[in-house]
């Protein structure tokens, strides 16, 4: 009866602890998702605002970028930004439906769907993008090693 009594105290214990590890795992999965959507939509607040700082801050210098116009590097990256803040009138925009795939520690795959409102060169930019950044935590910030947007 005592060894019982111990077993299953040892089981509930188990238990326990089981949940409590699932739960700081949520948890700890959320915070980094919310961290992540705030840095994305950091990036769309920055062009809008044609705040390049924000892009020199959030882009390693080995980051890489992809989209219409190739495979960029950072300093492609920030010279194309550059040369949209000039070009480019951004109204609005809205993201959605975000996911979120761990890829190694500290490094996350966040996808999306984007709808911007954007006027460049005096032509209308396309609306409905979807969108995917690879996130790595280093320096004591999210920076973004690689992006993508594409039209859907």
């Amino acid at each position: 009866m005592k060894t019982q009594m111990i077993v299953l105290a040892c089981a509930a214990t188990a238990i326990m602890l089981s949940t409590l590890s699932t739960s700081a795992q949520t948890s700890r999965k959320q915070s980094v998702e919310q961290e992540l959507v705030r840095t994305e939509t950091g990036f769309f607040e920055a062009r809008k605002s044609k705040d390049l700082a924000y892009f020199r801050t959030h882009i390693p210098e080995n980051g890489v970028f992809w989209g219409e116009s190739g495979t960029l590097s950072r300093d492609q990256q920030l010279q194309e930004q550059a040369d949209s803040a000039k070009l480019c009138t951004i109204e609005g925009y809205s993201l959605s439906d975000f996911g979120m795939l761990s890829l190694a520690g500290g490094a996350y795959l966040l996808t999306y769907k984007a709808d911007q409102y954007a006027t460049c060169s005096g032509e209308k930019a396309p609306v409905h993008m979807n969108g995917s950044s690879v996130y790595i935590f280093k320096d004591g910030r999210w920076q973004i090693g690689r992006a993508s947007c594409r039209e859907r």
